[in-house]
């Protein structure tokens, strides 16, 4: 069975199918009307949902730069002492290029 997921609106938790797609469904099923014989598919998603809202909230809770790490590299490139370590830094693009290609 195929299902349109582009179709489906926030917190829709079934297919929904109208009558005539239930009516196909009852005819292929052999027609009776036990709840046994005749299913829907459906869906619940409401806790991951809610787990996944939570992420978001507190993504946008935090603060997008950590002023720990960042600060000491500030304060040396603005008083000029900061140096940079080219060695380390070609190693790090490479390894980064390489990761690539693995």
């Amino acid at each position: 069975m195929v299902m349109d997921i582009k179709s489906l609106v926030p917190g829709q938790t079934s297919l929904g199918l109208n009558k005539s797609e239930k009516s196909k469904n009852k005819r292929k099923s052999g027609g009776s009307s036990d709840a046994s014989a005749s299913s829907e598919d459906s869906i619940n998603i409401t806790g991951k949902a809610s787990q996944i809202s939570q992420l978001i909230q507190q993504m946008k809770a935090s603060p997008a730069v950590d002023l720990d790490r960042t600060s000491p590299i500030k304060e040396k490139v603005d008083d000029g002492s900061y140096e940079i370590e080219y060695q380390q830094v070609a190693n790090k693009m490479l390894d980064f290029e390489s990761s690539y290609y693995k």
